[in-house]
C-alpha cells in the first residue's frame, strides 16, 4: 500500500502549526477560511495564485432559487432529473434550501450580480432547469467577480494566513487520524510539514487526466490522490461531465463556451447548418450536459467530423458582445465573430462528479480531514451535474466544513504528536525508491490523457477500459519507483492515481447512467448504485 509519494524526514524540515489548514483557493476554500472562527488560526495554502482556479474562470452563474415564480422543490426535481436517480436525497435538499442566504451573504460581501433595467437581479436558464435561476456576474465572467469579492473579504481577516505558490505533497497521518500535511514552497525550494487540528480539502477537479479539458493546468486530481493513500474512500470517480461546447481550435486552449449561450438562444447545428439536437432529444439545445454530448459524439460519428458549431447570430450583435464579452474575446483571438460568424465547438472534460466520500458535513471517512468543492462526492450531483450546481455546491460546503472544523478545532489541545511522527518513517519500509531516472514526464502525461480520452471518454467499452487498465498500470510500475523531487513528477504521480480510480470505477459500472455511457451495457440498471473504493494500491 503506497501511501506517500516523497520520502520526508520532520527532523529535518521545519514545522508549522496551525488549528485550520485549508487546502485549495478556489471558492469552496475561501468560503471555508471565512467560516472559521475568527479566534482560531487559518493556514490557508493554494497550488498557484487565488487568480487560478476552476471557481475563477467559472463563466456560468450561480442555480439558486431567488425568482419569485421558482420554488426549491423545483429545483430540487431537476436536480435529481439530471442526477439519473443517483443524487442524495437529504443532502439536494439542504443544498437547494441554503441556495438565498449563500446568495445573500455574497451580496453582503459586495458580489455585484448582473441586474436589469429595474435593478433586479438579472436570472438566466441553463440546461436541465425548467426555471430562469441562473444568477450571473459580468456576464460570463461570474467565477471571477464572485472569487474577487471572497479574497478581497478574506484578505481582511487578521486569523487568516494564505501561502500561494504552494503544492501540497500529502495529508499527513498519525493513528488514523489526519494531522495536517506535508507541503512544498516552490519560491523556497523546500518541503515544510504543516500541523493542524483539522484540516479541509478543496483542492478542485481531475480535468487534466484527460487531453481535452477546460481545466486549467493545476487541476490533477491532487486532492483525490491525497485523500486516497492516506485510506479515505473515494466514490463514484467514473461520473467525470463532459461539458458539450468547448472551442475547438487547433492551437488554442480548451475554451469553455458557457452553457448559458444556449440558455439564450445558441443553436447547435453541424457543418451544413443543420440543427441536429432534436434528432437525438426532445429537449434540444436545453436538454442536460451529459444528454448534449453524448448527442454531439453521435453525430460527429456519423457525419464524420470533428467538430459541430454554436450559431448566436440571429441574435442582436451588441447584446452578444454585452453579454458574453468574456467569450468574445476570447474566440476574437481566433479571429472568429460570435455575432457573425458560428464557433467550432466539441465536448470536453469539465467536472468530476466522484471524489472524496463526505457526509452531509463534509467529513470525510478520515477523523479530522474534510473536504468541500468538486473533490468531494456529497451526493449532490449524483451521475451527472446539475448546470451552475457547483458554485453553489462550493458554496454550501465551504461553509459548512469551515464551522464544523472551528467547532471541533477548539475544543483540541496543542498536543500535534510531534515526538510520535518523528519516531516512525512516513515511508513504508519496503518501498524501494531509485534515483530518478531519465523519464520524459510530458510524454507520459501526454499519453495518459489521451489515452482517458479515447478510452474512458464520452462512450466507454470493456476493451477499451481494460487496455486502458493495463497501460496505466505499466507505467505506474517504474513512475512509483522513481523518486521525485519536482511537482511535475508529483503531479504525473497523482494523476496516474486518478486514472486508474477512473477506470476501475468505469469497468465495475456496467450500465449507460447520467455522464457514464458504456456502449456495452445501453441500459440502466434497476437499481442505483455507487462505486466506492478504498486503498489498496498495489504497485
Amino acid at each position: 500500500m503506497l501511501r506517500y509519494i516523497v520520502p520526508f524526514h520532520p527532523k529535518r524540515h521545519p514545522h508549522f502549526f496551525t488549528d485550520v489548514l485549508v487546502i485549495g483557493g478556489g471558492l469552496a476554500g475561501c468560503r471555508a477560511a471565512l467560516a472559521v472562527d475568527p479566534s482560531l488560526n487559518v493556514l490557508l495554502i493554494c497550488k498557484d495564485g487565488l487568480d487560478n482556479s476552476n471557481s475563477v474562470n467559472a463563466q456560468g452563474g450561480i442555480a439558486a432559487v431567488w425568482a419569485k415564480t421558482d420554488t426549491l422543490q423545483e429545483h430540487i426535481e431537476d436536480t435529481f432529473v439530471a442526477g439519473g436517480e443517483l443524487c442524495d436525497k437529504r443532502v439536494v435538499e439542504h443544498v437547494v434550501n441554503c441556495g438565498p442566504s449563500e446568495i445573500r451573504n455574497l451580496i453582503d460581501i459586495g458580489t455585484k450580480f448582473d441586474k436589469t433595467s429595474g435593478g433586479e437581479i438579472m436570472l438566466g436558464r441553463e440546461g436541465g432547469h425548467r426555471r430562469d435561476r441562473i444568477l450571473h456576474a459580468n456576464g460570463d465572467s461570474t467565477g471571477r467577480e464572485v472569487m474577487r469579492s471572497l479574497i478581497a473579504e478574506l484578505r481582511q481577516r487578521s486569523n487568516v494566513r494564505i501561502w500561494e505558490n504552494t503544492f501540497a505533497l500529502d495529508l499527513l497521518t498519525v493513528s488514523d487520524r489526519c494531522r495536517g500535511a506535508i507541503v512544498y514552497w516552490k519560491k523556497q525550494g523546500e518541503t515544510e510539514l504543516i500541523w493542524a487540528k483539522q484540516t479541509i480539502l478543496a483542492c478542485g477537479g481531475i480535468g487534466q487526466v484527460y487531453r481535452e479539458t477546460t481545466n486549467p493546468t493545476i487541476a490533477t486530481g491532487d486532492g483525490v490522490a491525497m485523500a486516497y493513500r492516506a485510506g479515505a474512500a473515494i466514490r463514484d470517480m467514473e461520473f467525470v461531465q463532459f461539458h458539450p461546447t468547448v472551442l475547438y481550435i487547433a492551437g488554442s486552449s480548451r475554451s469553455l463556451i458557457s452553457e448559458a449561450m444556449r440558455g439564450e438562444g445558441a443553436r447547435l447545428v453541424d457543418r451544413n447548418g443543420y440543427e441536429f439536437m432534436r434528432d437525438y432529444d426532445s429537449r434540444g439545445d436545453l436538454a442536460p450536459r451529459d444528454v448534449v454530448s453524448l448527442s454531439i459524439v453521435r453525430h460527429l460519428q456519423k457525419t464524420n467530423t470533428s467538430n459541430v458549431y454554436l450559431d448566436l447570430t440571429h441574435k442582436p450583435k451588441e447584446w452578444i458582445y454585452s453579454r458574453f464579452p468574456g467569450i468574445a474575446a476570447t474566440c476574437k483571438r481566433f479571429g472568429i465573430d460570435v455575432a457573425v460568424d458560428k464557433i467550432p465547438v466539441r465536448p470536453g472534460t469539465h467536472f468530476a462528479m466522484g471524489g472524496v466520500v463526505v457526509d452531509i458535513d463534509g467529513r470525510t471517512t478520515i477523523s479530522g480531514l474534510w473536504a468541500a468543492g468538486e473533490v468531494s462526492s456529497t451526493g449532490l450531483h449524483g451521475a451527472n451535474r446539475l448546470a451552475s450546481n457547483s458554485l453553489l455546491e462550493s458554496l454550501v460546503y465551504g461553509e459548512s466544513t469551515g464551522r464544523g472544523a472551528s467547532k471541533i478545532a477548539k475544543m483540541m489541545t496543542n498536543d500535534y504528536d510531534v515526538e510520535l511522527i518523528e519516531s516512525k518513517p512516513l515511508m513504508p519500509i519496503d518501498q524501494v525508491l531509485q534515483e530518478q531516472q531519465s523519464i520524459d514526464l510530458a510524454d507520459i502525461c501526454n499519453s495518459l490523457k489521451s489515452l482517458l480520452w479515447r478510452n474512458a471518454g464520452v462512450i466507454r467499452n470493456e476493451s477499451g477500459l481494460r487496455a486502458a487498465l493495463d497501460d496505466t498500470l505499466q507505467w505506474s510500475r517504474y513512475i512509483f519507483s522513481q523518486h521525485f523531487s519536482n511537482i511535475a513528477g508529483w503531479e504525473v504521480q497523482n494523476m496516474l492515481i486518478v486514472a486508474r480510480l477512473i477506470i476501475e470505477g468505469a469497468l465495475s459500472r456496467c450500465e449507460t447512467r447520467g455522464a457514464h455511457n458504456r456502449e456495452d451495457y445501453p441500459k440502466k440498471l434497476p437499481n442505483a448504485e455507487h462505486t466506492v473504493i478504498v486503498n489498496d494500491y498495489q504497485l
